[in-house]
């Protein structure tokens, strides 16, 4: 036969895991990067990036919810100083832009099987596919919220250091982790369909016990031994310390992987395990 063959249906055998072969699986997935992606952009154009104006609001969204807690942290604890209103200012600017881009991708991959079910009723193709478009579409609006940030760590007058080196490692491993807490969301709301009304206050609460409106040094010795336990807090410390002029701490980046694994591969395992009653439930 001439030409590439025709792709064949892909038909799920009953297995003693529960889980499909993961090496045709993860083969197909890859064969689908470009769908993935092509998939990604049509939904930000018809969200947002078809304006210039959209364009320039998934930076300007965070800025001005920055500025709202920079208000809060003015009253509740205000910087004595020039320098230490700087360093707030700068804290909660990169802290809002990094939790946003957890936030975004929990958000959207809660919603992704649930929106992608025509999809899912109507072509053979891995399921895993959905959420990792939420991926893609969150990492594509951080993007330039990060570019951005490192304007105003000049302006702000924050350290230069080489330890900003350490940043896109931070990256790859938070997205590794957002990809994980995607596959984990995602099957949650098809069997319980009130998971998306629930999430965004879990999203807040998370938030809450992020260091995002506090650094690090503001905790209580007492409370920081259980604030440790939040999957975010050594990805955070890690950043604090590095837009602070220092090298991040091998125990936070030892800790930071340890929840990107962790949560990578329980996402996968529930989603995968359950990849075949997403059909029936939608």
């Amino acid at each position: 036969m001439s030409g590439e063959l025709a792709r064949l249906p892909i038909v799920y055998e009953p297995t003693v895991t529960g889980l499909p072969p993961l090496r045709p699986y993860l083969a197909d997935l890859w064969e689908r990067r470009r769908f993935i992606w092509h998939l990604a952009r049509t939904d930000l154009k018809a969200e947002h990036y078809n304006t210039v104006l959209g364009q320039v609001w998934v930076v300007i969204d965070p800025l001005f919810l920055a500025a709202v807690y920079f208000l809060l942290r003015s009253v509740v604890r205000p910087a004595a100083t020039g320098a230490d209103r700087n360093l707030v200012i700068a804290h909660l600017i990169w802290a809002v832009f990094f939790f946003m881009y957890t936030n975004n991708v929990v958000m959207t991959g809660a919603r992704s099987l649930v929106k992608g079910g025509g999809l899912i009723l109507n072509a053979s193709f891995p399921r895993a596919v959905l959420p990792l478009v939420a991926v893609v579409k969150a990492a594509c609006d951080f993007a330039p919220t990060l570019a951005v940030y490192f304007v105003f760590q000049v302006v702000l007058g924050q350290p230069i250091t080489p330890a900003l080196l350490f940043v896109p490692l931070i990256v790859v491993i938070l997205t590794v982790f957002n990809t994980g807490v995607a596959l984990l969301v995602a099957p949650l709301t098809v069997f319980y369909r009130d998971t998306a009304n629930v999430i965004p206050y879990v999203t807040r609460i998370w938030m809450y016990l992020t260091p995002v409106l506090f650094t690090i040094s503001e905790i209580p010795a007492g409370l920081r031994a259980y604030l440790r336990w939040n999957p975010l807090y050594p990805f955070f410390a890690a950043l604090e310390q590095i837009f602070t002029g220092s090298t991040p701490s091998l125990g936070s980046l030892v800790a930071a992987t340890g929840w990107a694994v962790v949560a990578f591969f329980s996402g996968a395992v529930v989603f995968l395990s359950r990849e075949r009653e997403f059909a029936v439930r939608l």
